[in-house]
């Protein structure tokens, strides 16, 4: 009887510890992949041509439901008409290597609640989530470059490796508003607000984030 009563409050005080382990607020990491372009030459094909993906990216955590990213990413972009049918008149470019920059801020909203303690809350170690945003950058290289104003939409999962450690998975396309991510502009002369003629930028990046900054459970209002 008395080891029953000592096994039973060391498990309470096991528990106990885990459940009073620290939220954290903010996440700071990096994160590399692979990036495409549909536009002009490639309409629909994913992962064409293949360029580096770089992103940094900061995170806050509102809630086991909902976090806000901000990152700088890089993508690479390349295309060339040969691999298609299309044909572009004479004074285009048939080809492009370039490399687009961009500053993004998305909410993103996890299918269950996500976390390390499995608390009354019934966090998750492994979560998918969707994402939406916008984004602004600019894209250097062959052609025609300049400014970017994009529209993001993606999806992906997160998960907590350790208290304090994350890795996340993430497909995310941009519409840019424009027609400069590929260098190539409006070739069939459809105009340069033509939906036809918005490029998209796709990604699939791998990141890994540290946690800092404990949330205060015993304060007002968290």
């Amino acid at each position: 009887m008395c080891r029953t009563t000592v096994l039973v409050l060391l498990l309470l005080c096991f528990f106990s510890t885990r459940a009073q382990e620290p939220d954290y607020m903010y996440e700071f990491g990096v994160g590399g992949g692979l990036s495409w372009a549909y536009g002009d030459i490639n309409k629909s094909k994913a992962l064409y041509k293949p360029g580096g993906a770089i992103s940094i990216l900061a995170r806050y955590n509102a809630n086991p439901r909902w976090a806000f990213v901000a990152d700088i990413s890089t993508f690479g972009i390349k295309g060339d008409c040969k691999d298609f049918d299309d044909v572009f008149p004479e004074s285009h470019p048939r080809s492009f290597d370039n490399r687009a920059w961009m500053l993004s801020i998305r909410p993103e909203i996890h299918f269950w609640n996500y976390g390390w303690v499995n608390d009354y809350r019934e966090k998750k170690h492994l979560v998918p989530f969707l994402t939406s945003g916008i984004g602004g950058g600019f894209s250097s290289g062959d052609g025609d470059t300049g400014a970017l104003f994009a529209l993001q939409v993606g999806a992906g999962a997160k998960w907590k490796l350790s208290p304090r450690v994350n890795a996340q998975l993430t497909c995310l396309f941009c519409r840019t508003f424009g027609d400069k991510a590929d260098g190539i502009t409006d070739p069939y002369a459809l105009g340069s607000n033509s939906w036809a003629n918005s490029d998209w930028i796709g990604s699939l990046v791998l990141s890994m984030t540290f946690d800092f900054k404990e949330r205060c459970m015993s304060c007002n209002k968290e």
